[in-house]
């Protein structure tokens, strides 16, 4: 009897598009983009870039000239020798979306880590958000360089890579004060898996490694030392566009008098305590785990004072992430508000429009109760809408 071969299964289909159709698409989003110069490039990246060109790629380190910390200037001034070749506006955009391509790869390995069949598709919907192809081609910001580790930190979780983890989470702070607003989550990873307290300073060492070059070349350690710190008295407002419940909160009549921002920062810590509390006592495995990281950001940009219209910006991300890992309609629906919220906070910047700022907050204030409910219920780690174990 001639044995029959076995059958062979067919490989797993992606439902989205291949990864050339969606770059094409997004290219024409970011050239759609490209030619707007928005105020904060006028007003900080390009006379970073100018006193860079002008000073030399080093010497211009010797002494403080932005109040960014250096990890993003030293991509300026890697780039600054294209100077005379690219317009500079151009130049820095491009470095922006460099960088979105190294946040796409991040999005592909934490998706790859997530068991979902061709990592590759999910990750080139990165560059077809919204909210990051603003980011980059319009704003020319640098927001995908803190956010590319944090993806990476997470995957490291998942894996859990502990000392990894916290590596990641100490390059992400280097480039932005930002990245602490998913802190509650790798805290509360940190505390349920009783990673050793010897790690924990992992973080703020390769933070310090980060800076050792600007150090070098000269820049006072007190200076960066003192960079966070001056950015967060830079702006007194309650919400600046940022799709929170500040934002609607700074239309509503009130008294000058009344200490809201005390309010939302006492508001803020206390449900970040909570937040902590509550999941270093559950175990967190596959998307249970990338919920949990959206949510520690929802929660914590929505209630700190002081928020802008780009510092949900890894929520877009995470909620991606989230949405293509699990495939349902629920979690594209949250992906979708979240988005909503984020790209409306984005236009109320470039607008001027205030009222734009608290329309946005309303869909981000809806993804958070999405993400919340089935996370605080006791068997979230079986609710078939999170759980997947990897």
């Amino acid at each position: 009897m001639i044995p029959l071969p076995l059958p062979v299964a067919a490989p797993a289909r992606s439902p989205w598009p291949p990864v050339l159709v969606t770059l094409a698409a997004a290219a024409a989003l970011h050239l759609a983009f490209w030619h707007i110069v928005a105020a904060d490039m006028t007003a900080y990246l390009l006379p970073w870039f100018d006193h860079i060109r002008q000073t030399g790629p080093i010497a211009a380190f010797a002494a403080p000239f932005s109040n960014y910390t250096p990890p993003y200037l030293y991509l300026l001034a890697l780039f600054s020798p294209l100077g005379p070749f690219v317009p500079a506006v151009s130049l820095i955009k491009l470095i922006s979306v460099t960088g979105t391509g190294a946040l796409a790869l991040a999005v592909r390995h934490l998706l790859i880590r997530l068991d979902v069949p061709q990592a590759e598709r999910g990750a080139a919907l990165v560059f077809l958000l919204p909210s990051v192809a603003i980011n980059a081609s319009l704003l020319g910001q640098a927001d995908m360089f803190w956010a590319a580790p944090c993806i990476m930190a997470l995957a490291a979780a998942l894996d859990r890579r502990h000392a990894a983890m916290l590596l990641w989470c100490g390059v992400a702070l280097s480039f932005k004060a930002q990245s602490v607003l998913i802190a509650p989550f790798f805290i509360a990873v940190l505390i349920h898996r009783r990673v050793p307290l010897r790690l924990w300073p992992l973080t703020p060492l390769a933070t310090a490694a980060m800076m050792m070059p600007a150090i070098l070349a000269g820049w006072p350690l007190g200076d960066l030392l003192a960079i966070y710190a001056q950015q967060s008295t830079t702006f007194a407002d309650l919400s600046r566009n940022a799709p929170n419940i500040w934002s609607i909160i700074d239309l509503l009549p009130r008294g000058d008098d009344m200490p809201l921002l005390g309010l939302a920062f006492t508001a803020a810590i206390g449900v970040s305590a909570a937040y902590i509390a509550r999941f270093s006592a559950q175990p967190m495995h596959g998307r249970v785990l990338i919920a949990a990281a959206l949510l520690a950001m929802l929660v914590t940009a929505g209630l700190l004072p002081k928020m802008h219209e780009r510092f949900f910006y890894l929520a877009d991300i995470v909620a991606l992430v989230l949405a293509v890992a699990a495939g349902d309609r629920t979690s594209w629906r949250t992906a979708l508000l979240v988005q909503t919220g984020s790209t409306l906070a984005l236009f109320a910047y470039l607008s001027g429009i205030e009222s734009v700022a608290a329309i946005s907050a309303v869909p981000m204030l809806v993804a958070t109760w999405r993400v919340a409910v089935p996370l605080l219920q006791p068997a979230a780690n079986d609710n078939p809408l999170l759980a997947r174990p990897v």
